[in-house]
């Protein structure tokens, strides 16, 4: 091998690091670790199935580790556990799929959590609504007054904020 060749190597490697660096901010915008991140972004650029004794060398941490974030990354559906034959060890391959990922695991959290946050926040309007009926203080009532706007005015974002994401699966949908 000439020092070129050694060269061209270590720009590769370069190149590969900030590849995966830069995947694993986006990916960790999805909610996950730091280190479940890097883990699918190395899995998704090294576009093979991995053991995770591979994944531990790659990213220099222990198996433990690498289990406990491959579960995380199955359980967000963005790995998958897959068998070739004549291997014993389990392998797991990422979904190929950025846009299929960013549905399963950011778009499906953002869904429950607007679901959730909005029921909680109408239940709060009611009974800020019926309290107010019980009030006599006029302080008092324009106080809740006021808090009853700010909370609708929260359940109204959250209205959007469903919108926008339902226009975003219908979008990575519509690609497919």
């Amino acid at each position: 091998m000439t020092q070129s060749d050694i060269q061209i190597i270590n720009e590769i490697e370069e190149i590969k690091n900030e590849a995966t660096l830069t995947l694993t901010k986006l990916i960790n915008l999805y909610g996950l670790t730091l280190s479940e991140s890097r883990l699918f972004s190395i899995m998704f650029l090294e576009n093979n199935p991995m053991t995770l004794d591979e994944m531990s060398q790659s990213l220099g941490m222990s198996k433990t580790s690498m289990s406990t974030g491959v579960r995380s990354l199955l359980d967000a559906q963005m790995v998958e556990r897959i068998w070739k034959k004549g291997i014993r060890k389990d392998l797991y391959m990422v979904e190929k799929d950025l846009y299929k990922t960013f549905s399963n695991a950011f778009i499906e959290n953002w869904h429950s959590a607007i679901y959730h946050n909005t029921k909680t926040f109408n239940e709060i309007l009611e009974q800020l609504n019926i309290l107010s009926q019980t009030v006599e203080d006029p302080e008092l009532q324009i106080a809740l007054s006021q808090y009853s706007k700010k909370i609708d005015s929260i359940i109204h974002f959250y209205k959007w904020l469903a919108e926008v994401f339902k226009e975003i699966q219908e979008k990575i949908e519509s690609r497919q």
